[in-house]
């Protein structure tokens, strides 16, 4: 059986489309292709997603466009200007497995700590998922043995 060869994280999910040199998701994308520190650093935090994901478990880092987050960021209450939003790098990381996927997001002036929110985020949300798979599993275990150790009086 041939081993299937590992895809690069940094290269999927990326649409054929063409984008505006200046945009910010094009800087982003930009500093983590030409940034050997910023590609290991990258490759750092998709090894902690290593617990949850099967051997054809597909990850991706997917720079977005900053500018787009200007109405969510007003209806937080934390609009910004567009000065302001092109200075954030605004990273995705999704996980995909199958016709399965689960993305979080961050955005921060620093890339280093959008990677890091948007890893830490996807991490906690596996956490909920696996906390609610197990919890369900071990109340049908329970079940199952309580109906199997029923006595006779």
């Amino acid at each position: 059986m041939a081993k299937r060869k590992a895809k690069d994280p940094l290269s999927l999910f990326r649409k054929k489309r063409k984008k505006a040199v200046n945009s910010g998701a094009a800087r982003t994308e930009k500093l983590i292709q030409d940034d050997p520190d910023l590609k290991s650093f990258v490759y750092q935090q998709i090894a902690e997603f290593q617990p949850y994901v099967t051997p054809t478990t597909v990850a991706a880092v997917i720079a977005k466009d900053p500018q787009k987050l200007a109405m969510e960021l007003e209806l937080k209450g934390q609009g910004r200007s567009t000065s302001q939003l092109a200075l954030l790098h605004r990273v995705a990381i999704r996980l995909r497995d199958g016709d399965s996927s689960i993305q979080q997001e961050a955005h921060h002036e620093n890339i280093y700590e959008a990677i890091r929110l948007a890893k830490e985020k996807l991490l906690n949300r596996l956490d909920e998922i696996q906390n609610e798979v197990i919890s369900k599993k071990d109340r049908i275990d329970e079940i199952n043995q309580a109906l199997q150790n029923q006595f006779k009086h």
